[in-house]
């Protein structure tokens, strides 16, 4: 079952979508499926900054917005 058609019918965390989505180069999609998990207070940000497939995703300056509202220094 695809991903998305797995999230109508239960829960699917707005961060592990913003994982696939960014590992399959769709950086503005997984840029809204982060802030959506900030939003949602989604507990797998934690990892927010030691995810390999988002490392696409650092040079864009709403994702350390994101890093900065959580409170998180930059890792570098």
């Amino acid at each position: 079952m695809r991903l998305s058609a797995k999230a109508t019918k239960e829960y699917v965390s707005p961060f592990y979508l913003s994982e696939v989505a960014s590992g399959a180069g769709r950086k503005e999609e997984a840029i809204q499926y982060l802030q959506q998990a900030f939003q949602q207070r989604d507990p797998m940000l934690i990892h927010l900054q030691h995810e390999p497939n988002l490392d696409p995703l650092h040079s864009d300056p709403r994702y350390w917005a994101i890093v900065k509202k959580m409170g998180m220094p930059p890792v570098q």
